[in-house]
């Protein structure tokens, strides 16, 4: 940022003025007039404030109009509204959503026009940081950064992944990040050293990356009939947490079963990655009850402040699948390329029978409504109770076209309002508990003098109306305001 910000205080004016101005002197800079400004954190609106921006930097807000000294882009704000710009706490930029390696190797046009799009896509619907939280190709991190407009990337260092369990994808690497686990009977590479993967070495390796999440896995599988995946010992998850914070990392661990996380919650993890959708034996009934069980699991959560992420459009995002007439939407014209949608319609027969073989739709359907329904009840649960809620999509989350970028957002928010939570917190839980959560707030999450200069300019209140973000006019980046137009596919494809 920048720090050679002059700021004079003319005493004169302070006493002799009703309206006193704040002298400020920069070479190019941004200025936003009546601006109404909503607070994540006490969900107020504040009006007819002034945001002088410098560089990328917020380096004043206030009521007292500022005498400006140097060249302005102006904004006047009248009836609208000023939030910090969103933060999805839980994405993957890596492949190309729904296809696989080989579909990528064989459609390279589709590919580009997806990779330059992506980061719009974001953009699009508010989101101007991202966490992604594991990729097998961290080549696309590099790729995602080197675009000159784009949100703020974030990253897991590789993932600490459970020799042999879920999630590892990178035994070709000289050094994977796999922890390896005393007693557990299976087999692993003789050429990699057993030191080199013991959670003290993974959590250096990870900080050494640049990365801020330490992410690994409880995952025993998701086919009964087949054998478990290997998953972390209460010692083992004890020691990758206390090395995660000596290196500043969060520990954030993908888990979305009752047996995750009743282990995760007892465990104190940072944040478990998805939502409790996965009850095991038990089924939402039509009395819409929670199971003692379901409950008791989400009271240690709540009580030990687990940060819990929903991610209820993982579900949705598959039932997606089995909608004939999803692909029709619109919305998704303006975050997926004209020619990945006329690919996913060609394919999309394929694409469902990929993930769920034979089974009829109609019956997919239903039970994933219900799975849906399950993590929604929970999520009300936990906000009824004090939880320590976080925003995340898990975008793309699966083989699905079910979760397009930066629409999946407003999806998940909208599903969070379904679900009894009201906009004012979902709004704070996008913000400011996010970047809190993820050691950022000294840069994203409030308006405010010494934050980063990523704002959204609303036509709706948010903290009445869900569909304020929706309705988005401008997306200021780094101190750039853009038209909310200049990031859709649509305007990429004229």
């Amino acid at each position: 940022m920048n720090k050679t910000i002059v700021l004079l205080l003319s005493i004169f004016s302070l006493i002799s003025c009703k309206t006193s101005e704040v002298g400020i002197l920069v070479e190019k800079g941004l200025l936003i007039q009546n601006a109404q400004i909503t607070s994540p954190e006490n969900q107020t609106m504040s009006p007819d404030n002034f945001i002088v921006v410098d560089g990328d930097e917020i380096v004043y807000v206030g009521k007292d109009k500022p005498n400006l000294k140097g060249s302005f882009t102006i904004i006047d704000a009248r009836g609208r509204y000023i939030i910090p710009g969103l933060i999805d706490g839980h994405v993957h930029v890596t492949g190309t959503d729904a296809l696989s390696d080989e579909e990528e190797l064989d459609n390279p046009e589709i590919v580009k026009k997806f990779r330059e799009q992506l980061p719009k896509s974001y953009l699009y619907f508010g989101y101007t940081t991202l966490i992604d939280l594991g990729t097998a190709k961290p080549e696309r991190l590099t790729d995602f950064q080197k675009t000159e407009i784009r949100p703020d990337l974030y990253y897991a260092g590789g993932g600490a992944v459970i020799g042999n369990g879920y999630g590892l994808s990178n035994w070709k690497d000289d050094i994977p990040n796999f922890i390896y686990q005393e007693n557990e009977d299976y087999p692993i590479p003789e050429k990699y050293l057993k030191e080199n993967h013991t959670p003290k070495a993974v959590a250096e390796r990870i900080a050494a990356s640049g990365a801020i999440v330490l992410k690994t896995y409880y995952e025993p599988g998701f086919d009964p009939t087949q054998p478990r995946f290997p998953t972390p010992s209460k010692a083992l998850m004890e020691e990758l947490k206390t090395e995660a914070h000596k290196n500043n990392l969060v520990l954030v661990v993908h888990g979305n079963s009752l047996e995750a996380h009743q282990f995760l919650g007892n465990a104190k993890v940072d944040i478990v990655a998805h939502g409790l959708w996965n009850w095991g034996s038990h089924r939402l009934d039509s009395t819409n009850a929670i199971p003692e069980e379901i409950k008791q699991v989400l009271d240690v959560e709540i009580e030990n402040n687990v940060g819990y992420m929903p991610t209820l459009q993982v579900i949705n995002g598959l039932r997606e699948l089995t909608d004939s007439d999803y692909l029709n939407n619109p919305e998704l014209e303006h975050v997926f390329p004209k020619n990945l949608i006329e690919y996913y319609k060609a394919n999309s027969n394929v694409m469902y029978a990929n993930v769920f073989g034979g089974a009829p739709k109609n019956i997919i359907a239903t039970n994933f409504n219900r799975i849906s329904n399950q993590g929604k009840i929970n999520l009300k649960y936990m906000f009824d109770h004090g939880g320590n809620i976080l925003f995340g999509t898990d975008t793309p989350s699966s083989p699905t076209f079910g979760n397009p970028p930066g629409y999946n957002g407003y999806l998940e928010m909208l599903e969070m309002e379904k679900a009894g939570v009201p906009p004012s917190k979902i709004l704070a839980m996008a913000t400011i508990e996010n970047a809190k959560a993820f050691n950022l707030d000294q840069l994203y999450g409030t308006v405010e003098s010494g934050k980063k200069a990523n704002l959204l300019v609303l036509n709706k209140n948010p903290l009445q109306d869900i569909t304020a973000y929706n309705d988005i006019e401008q997306v200021i980046i780094n101190g750039i305001p853009f038209d909310r137009k200049t990031f859709s596919a649509q305007k990429g494809a004229e």
